[in-house]
């Protein structure tokens, strides 16, 4: 293996040229496809190989990259790379390898091409023995939540993110405050116009000083990778030389006394966590804030200002899904998140040290991280019903067991039931002992068989005899050595009201897959329990069906059934039902008049809720202010206000909807947008909460208002004019003839496509000669071409159909990317 540093490899690849061919042996890993994704973001042709096709292979696949399934030394001949980037897991006598070899390709490894690339941005790397994945994916998460647009590589897909590696293109200057370009540049850029690069550095094969960041986080070090290292004090060697290499601010734990011992002296390094004398300082939320108990700090190895005094030895409380952060004595903040357990919060609380001292507000910090769900196989729910939630995690030392058994325990489960696989049999060797005590919080445990991991077996080594060791220290525990028998175990034994993991870095997860598999196979009746549950939960008043046709209840005539169709009488039984739907995971859609909505054929699964009742439907008029339910109709509001004399409303006539869509969508006709006229709403959020609000305090958008995606309108008051009754009537009778005029009589749902800024979706249509285009029974209207109309036995597919034949010719033609402005919603 050729030994280039990582500036050799840049120099390498940039005198290739973009168009270069990289040769990546074993694509497949979490890390290589990584770089895959990496190389093909900087216009690298991609090429290389592994033994099984799996998600990242075809993702890779899918952006133009050639991967092979199964290693052939011709293979990389034919492609003749200019470098050559293998993972630690290949062997060295690979035939790829060899066919490099000879052909004197450039060799390095995964990590030396990954630090290459960091070289080319403001590098911040996450160092440390657990949680790195995650807390490099909350890093990424959060700064592309506060605008940075970073690059980043994850050691692990990311849901929240697409995709867990991608290299962003230069940003431009800044011009604001908070995006933290005064702090240590890139080594090849000016401040602030390359982004940061946030990476997840491994430890476990001596690459970890191949990075030279501008900012590091280093989360713990502990006794493992010792197949590598000689011990821990060569462990602790490592990240010494690694911090010693880091530029700008070295961020690390305060509660890991072996890093206090590595870097509490050291000038630029940054700590944090429960210790009192932690630069950040994490406070559970359920401590009392008090001034008084705030003192200075004078200690030999960590000495701060005025730190925020609580018990180190306490433990945070078992749920707490906030705290409190104290920055040398002043309350940064409280921040909260949906990850479990103390070492998440810790995790939690490095994200916001470094973010903070990039120069980022807190209160930007915690809206970023509040929302993040987490990496895959870290705590990943895969299954949960009334009986029973799965999980799987990749942990697999000892300490990251008994923290991840800790964090779930907080769920109030009736069980916990763990089945691990050990992950190597050097790690299972080195810490037998941590292994047999590891387990305390699980009420029932299987082992299966160690997870090579390329090793080679270790005579003595195996899953038998760990589990003998854990029944010996009074621990019941089952091996059973093959995956399948594993997974038929733990659902034999499964009850309700049991929380069951699977733990391990090798194969185990897909056990855990395929008994999720099994679980949702095994619920046949949960649509009927679910059926029961929310006719209990509401009064008789409310009307609740199964498998309600949905076609007739839209402008548009088009779609399929629903799962549960839900008219709630009262906003009681409006909230009941909405808890409901959360305690089940069950979804839900409002629905109005039905217009300006596309169902599919396939119909909605979950609940459609409609504010049809008469009690969300009132028009009452007091002076000149209309009162009007959510379910009224826009209509009936428009000649309630006539009837009274009242002028500013006739706009709404026309518009087929309810007062709870029009306020939805802000609806407009003839010039004029509902919130125009909108005093006051009232809203209830998901959890059955009701407010009010002035509409001056409510953002609006063209034809929308955001509020309304996780709110539901109850009603509106509207400010309308005193006039006479004749002015309004001719008023509305102008703008009636003008849209009979302007618009189709038969079914449609209203206006297809926003208009874009260029030209009028209508106009545009027109121009493009589509008026009339049919496709089944749905056709472009010839009276105005954004609207389509169903002629009679048209289906959803047929107008959704239309709307990509619109797309299509709009961007072939005139470059013109058309946004629909109707709500398609539903299953095919």
């Amino acid at each position: 293996m050729s030994p280039l540093t990582p500036g050799q490899v840049s120099e390498l690849l940039q005198a290739a040229g973009p168009a270069s061919m990289v040769y990546l042996i074993g694509a497949g890993g979490c890390g290589m496809s990584g770089l895959g994704q990496l190389l093909l973001d900087l216009r690298h042709h991609v090429t290389g190989s592994d033994l099984v096709l799996n998600t990242e292979i075809e993702q890779l696949r899918r952006r133009g990259a050639t991967i092979h399934i199964g290693h052939d030394a011709g293979q990389l001949r034919a492609a003749h790379p200019c470098l050559t980037v293998c993972s630690s897991a290949i062997r060295s006598d690979n035939p790829e390898l060899r066919a490099a070899r000879e052909l004197s390709v450039p060799i390095v490894r995964r990590a030396t091409l990954l630090a290459a690339l960091v070289q080319r941005q403001r590098g911040i790397c996450v160092a440390g023995m657990h949680g790195k994945t995650t807390t490099t994916a909350l890093l990424s998460f959060a700064l592309e939540r506060l605008g940075a647009r970073p690059s980043y590589a994850v050691g692990a897909p990311v849901p929240q993110l697409g995709r867990h590696a991608r290299f962003a293109p230069p940003l431009p200057l800044p011009g604001g405050v908070g995006d933290g370009s005064d702090l240590s540049p890139g080594p090849h850029s000016p401040a602030g116009s390359q982004p940061w690069f946030v990476v997840e550095t491994d430890e476990s094969d001596g690459t970890l000083c191949e990075f030279h960041p501008d900012h590091a986080i280093v989360l713990n070090v502990d006794a493992e990778h010792l197949d590598f290292y000689a011990n821990l004090e060569a462990v602790c060697r490592e990240f010494h030389s690694f911090a010693e290499q880091t530029r700008g601010r070295l961020v690390f734990c305060a509660d890991d006394a072996r890093l206090a011992e590595l870097f509490a002296q050291r000038s630029g390094a940054i700590s944090y966590g429960l210790n009192p004398l932690a630069t950040y300082q994490i406070e559970p939320q359920s401590v009392p804030v008090s001034d008084a108990s705030r003192i200075t700090h004078h200690a030999s190895r960590i000495t701060h200002h005025e730190p925020r005094i609580t018990d180190h030895g306490a433990r945070l409380a078992g749920r707490a899904s906030s705290f409190d952060l104290w920055h040398q004595g002043s309350h940064l903040g409280r921040f909260a998140t949906r990850l479990l357990g103390e070492k998440n919060i810790s995790n939690c609380a490095a994200v916001i040290a470094l973010l903070h001292q990039l120069g980022y507000p807190a209160a930007g910090i915690a809206a970023a991280i509040e929302s993040f769900h987490g990496a895959a196989r870290r705590q990943e729910e895969l299954f949960r019903d009334d009986r029973f939630r799965l999980f799987d995690d990749y942990g697999h030392h000892p300490n990251e067991i008994a923290a991840t058994l800790q964090a779930l325990k907080t769920l109030g489960c009736r069980r916990l039931l763990v089945a691990f696989q050990p992950h190597r049999y050097t790690r299972t060797q080195n810490l037998f002992k941590e292994f047999a005590s590891c387990f305390a919080e699980a009420d029932k445990l299987w082992l299966t068989e160690v997870y090579a991991a390329s090793e080679p077996e270790i005579p003595g080594i195996n899953g038998a005899r760990l589990a003998q060791a854990i029944r010996a220290r009074g621990r019941p525990v089952e091996f059973i050595a093959d995956l399948a028998g594993l997974r038929d175990a733990v659902r034999d034994a499964m009850e309700p009201g049991d929380l069951v993991l699977f733990l391990g870095a090798g194969d185990v997860s897909g056990a855990a897959y395929e008994l999720a598999a099994r679980l949702r196979e095994e619920m046949p009746t949960r649509s009927e329990q679910f059926s029961a549950a929310l006719s209990v939960a509401v009064s008789s008043a409310t009307v609740v069906r199964r498998n309600e046709p949905l076609a007739k209840k839209t402008t548009l005539r088009v779609g399929g059934p629903a799962d549960f169709y839900l008219e709630p009488a009262s906003e009681s039984d409006l909230a009941a039902a909405l808890k409901l739907c959360g305690e089940h995971q069950v979804p839900f859609v409002m629905l109005g008049r039905g217009s300006n909505l596309l169902i599919k054929d396939g119909g909605v699964r979950g609940v459609v809720i409609t504010l049809a009742h008469p009690n969300f439907s009132r028009v009452e008029m007091v002076g000149d202010r209309v009162h009007c339910g959510a379910g009224a109709r826009l209509k009936t509001v428009a000649l309630e206000a006539k009837r009274r004399g009242l002028a500013g409303l006739e706009f709404l006539e026309g518009i087929p909807g309810s007062v709870g869509g029009a306020l939805r969508m802000n609806a407009g006709a003839m010039g004029l947008w509902m919130f125009d006229v909108v005093e006051t709403i009232r809203f209830m959020d998901y959890l059955g909460a009701v407010r009010e609000s002035p509409a001056g305090e409510v953002n609006v958008e063209y034809r929308g208002c955001p509020l309304f995606k996780n709110h539901i309108a109850l009603g509106a008051v509207l400010k309308a004019e005193r006039a006479s009754r004749e002015a309004v009537e001719e008023r509305m009778q102008a703008f009636s003839r003008k849209r009979w005029t302007s618009q189709p009589a038969a079914s449609s749902a209203g206006c297809i496509f926003k208009n874009p800024n260029v030209v009028p979706a209508g106009k545009l249509i027109d121009e493009l000669g589509l008026k009339g285009t049919r496709v089944g029974g749905a056709v472009i209207s010839d009276v105005h071409g954004n609207f389509i109309v169903n002629e009679g036995g048209a289906t959803a597919k047929d107008v959704l159909s239309l709307i990509e034949l619109i797309r299509q010719q709009a961007r072939a033609a005139r470059g013109i990317e058309l946004e629909t402005e109707v709500e398609i919603v539903g299953e095919s």
